[in-house]
Parts: structure tokens; C-alpha cells; sequence
């Protein structure tokens, strides 16, 4: 899967029916408006990490596509032990295996429309449940057999360590693997042991009102500088409400340029920090 040249949003989602007021098919033409604004920004590819249990619509990504010029890399996998039952409960870790493969390898449904990551799976905060268990399995296989890239939700707490020794116990490279939402990570010790792992982390819910906000972001970004880890680090809002598309009076994806960059570069992160994030360590992932 390779990424168009320009910036990559890692961590967005086009279409997704968990709760009320999330993006959906009625939302074509203000979804649109806000894409547009991202692409004067530069931004050519964005990360749906929307998968098959949180409302997947490969023809309406599709339709995006072609309206905005914005390549779309869609997603197979399972979210959080709530939302999959219906698809994991009645069918075999191999079953499971097999339908992600063939999303990844043939098409979604009868789309034609290749899936490009394995995301966002998810675990519970507490640690993962016996379902989440059994669809982690699974997309394990499914990434061994294709390569693909697998992206992970660790809900609050400690969880993002456990998801990728989990991961790279079962062989899947370290460099194919992003760890996402890394603003609820305990502590630096155990941030260090988790980048010491080799794999990439998500530094991928600017601009929303819950986390720890948008002056914390941007805090990690520069620690994480300080480090010598940028080139583990990958960027992204993670927008999936309606209200919090500008063209609805939100925040949308120009506030990741008009206000979270600026915030960076008082912080000491310069161009070439930004190109690496948002554009270099993407294609370094996807080729």
C-alpha cells in the first residue's frame, strides 16, 4: 500500500455509527468542506480507522475520494468488546483470519475496494476481554499472512505496552505496528520501554476537548523531540463527530495547521519535525 506524496493523517475516521452524532452517510457534503481544507493544507491520505463492527462504508469512502482527491486507506479488524459481538462471537479465530485477509488482499464485500491496515483493534482499559482476545488473534494471522500494518486502540490507561508485546510476541514487525492515543500513557519510564520496542506511536486526538489537551500534545511532541524519537512518532485528530467539523462550527482539520502546529513551533519543532511526522514516517510505514 503505497501513500500518495504529502501529508498522512494516521488516525481518522470517515464513516462511523457508535454513538449519536457521529459522521455518517448524511454527512457527505460537510465532510467534504472540511477534507477540501485539508488538502490545501497539503494533507493526500488519510487513515480511515473505521473498521467492519464501527460502521464501514467503503462506496461512501469511495465518493469522498473522487470528490476531495484525498486518498483514503480503509480498515478491517474489530473495535472494543461492545461493538463486535456480532461479528466475532459466531465465527472461528481462522474464520475471522480469513475474512480480514480477503479485505485486505481481494476487496471489502463486493467493493473491489482494497482495506490498507489492520485498526483501530482494540482493547478495554482494564486489559482485553476474552472477544477482544479472540479478534487479536486473528488479525495477528491476518497480519502475518499479508503484511499488512496493524494500528491499535489502548483505550485509557497502561494498556499500550501489553498491545504491542502482545503483537510483536506473534512476529509482527515493529515497524508495522502504530500504537495509538499515547496522551493517556502513565508514565516517561514506561513510554521509553514502549518506544525501546521499535514501533511507532500516535500522537493522534489533537484537538478534542477530552484527553489532556491540545498544550499537553504538544508538550509529548516536544519531549519526545528531546529524546531523539520523532522518527517514531506519527500525527493526527481522530475527528468523528459531526460538531466537531468546522463547517459545523468545530475545531475540524485545519485546527492541526492553524493552531496545533503553531503550538509545536514555539515548542522548538521545526519543518523538517513536521514533514517527518506527518509525511515521512507514514510512507516509512505503508512501503
Amino acid at each position: 500500500m503505497r501513500l500518495k506524496d504529502g501529508y498522512t493523517l494516521m488516525h481518522e475516521h470517515m464513516s462511523i455509527d457508535l454513538t449519536e452524532g457521529d459522521l455518517g452517510s448524511d454527512s457527505f457534503d460537510i465532510l467534504c468542506s472540511d477534507l477540501k481544507q485539508a488538502y490545501d493544507y497539503g494533507v493526500r491520505n488519510i487513515i480511515d480507522m473505521t473498521n467492519q463492527s464501527m460502521g464501514r462504508d467503503p462506496e461512501y469512502v469511495a465518493k469522498l475520494m473522487e470528490e476531495t482527491g484525498i486518498n483514503v486507506v480503509m480498515s478491517t479488524g474489530y473495535y472494543l468488546d461492545k461493538f463486535i459481538g456480532p461479528y466475532v462471537k459466531d465465527y472461528t479465530v481462522d474464520q475471522l483470519a480469513e475474512k480480514s485477509i480477503k479485505d485486505l488482499t481481494e476487496g471489502i464485500d463486493d467493493s473491489g475496494i482494497k482495506a490498507g491496515v489492520i485498526g483501530e483493534i482494540a482493547w478495554c482499559h482494564e486489559g482485553p476481554t476474552d472477544m477482544e482476545l479472540k479478534a487479536w488473534e486473528a488479525m495477528c494471522i491476518a497480519a502475518a499472512h499479508t503484511g499488512a500494518v496493524v494500528s491499535t486502540h489502548p483505550s485509557r490507561g497502561i494498556q499500550q505496552l501489553p498491545q504491542a508485546e502482545y503483537l510483536l510476541e506473534r512476529g509482527i514487525s515493529p515497524k508495522k505496528i502504530v500504537i495509538g492515543h499515547i496522551e493517556f500513557f502513565p508514565d516517561d519510564n514506561t513510554l521509553k520501554k514502549l518506544l525501546d520496542t521499535g514501533v511507532y506511536i500516535g500522537v493522534d486526538m489533537v484537538g478534542k476537548l477530552g484527553g489532556k489537551g491540545d498544550e499537553y500534545r504538544a508538550d509529548t511532541v516536544a519531549k519526545l523531540k528531546e529524546w531523539g524519537r520523532l522518527s517514531q512518532v506519527v500525527l493526527s485528530l481522530d475527528l468523528c463527530r459531526k460538531q466537531d467539523l468546522k463547517s459545523c462550527g468545530g475545531y475540524g482539520y485545519a485546527h492541526f495547521f492553524e493552531s496545533f502546529i503553531p503550538m509545536l513551533e514555539k515548542r522548538g519543532i521545526t519543518s523538517d519535525d513536521i514533514e517527518l511526522m506527518l509525511s515521512k514516517n507514514p510512507r516509512m510505514i505503508f512501503d
